[in-house]
């Protein structure tokens, strides 16, 4: 009858096989890291950051910047009637198609040309701004309805703009920025007219 293993022999085989495990996993890491390390000889230095083409350009250009600039260059100006109102943007190439009032309400029709390139606020800009000055000389009227054209051309897009938005500007209850944030958040991309707040008994 063979004795079977004293708990001694079996204490030193488990000893022996993690002293082996231990080495193999030492080993393993010293070759791994010996690979990695030929790897990146390899590969060519990371010069710049790979986010690097995506970041813009600073300073960056902020919509309400555009709205302040083109806002204060008309809302100075000469503005008395529907005629010197719809010539004031020839600076800014705006094919003005029609100005006509109805009631209490003003209204404008334009071309955007740069509708891609630009977008609507570039030009709705300078029309809050010239609205402005046109309410500044005593010109009466309760809102500007804007319609803006493609090259068709055809209705994509429309604005408002309340009378006291431009008053409230002028008396400096609003700035520039202020003015044209108000103005922005009528602009829509629809085939609709615009639509001014206004009853038609008013």
């Amino acid at each position: 009858m063979n004795p079977g293993p004293s708990p001694a022999s079996g204490k030193a085989e488990t000893s022996t096989r993690r002293r082996l495990l231990r080495m193999s996993g030492v080993v393993g890491l010293f070759l791994l890291s010996g690979c990695t390390e030929d790897v990146g000889e390899e590969l060519p230095k990371n010069t710049k950051w790979p986010s690097a083409a995506l970041k813009p350009e600073l300073p960056v250009t902020e919509r309400t910047d555009v709205l302040e600039e083109r806002i204060e260059a008309l809302a100075d100006a000469e503005i008395t009637d529907e005629d010197e109102f719809g010539a004031t943007f020839d600076d800014y190439a705006l094919e003005v198609e029609a100005v006509e009032r109805e009631q209490n309400v003003l209204s404008i029709e334009y071309v955007n040309a740069k509708q891609y390139s630009e977008g609507n606020l570039h030009d709705i800009a300078p029309i809050a701004g010239a609205f402005a000055a046109l309410l500044d000389s005593g010109y009466d009227v309760l809102g500007l309805g804007i319609t803006v054209l493609d090259g068709a051309p055809a209705s994509f897009g429309s604005a408002s703009i309340e009378a006291e938005w431009a008053e409230a500007y002028n008396d400096g209850g609003l700035s520039a920025k202020e003015y044209g944030e108000l103005v922005a958040t009528t602009v829509e991309s629809t085939r609709r007219p615009p639509e001014v707040g206004v009853s038609p008994r008013e």
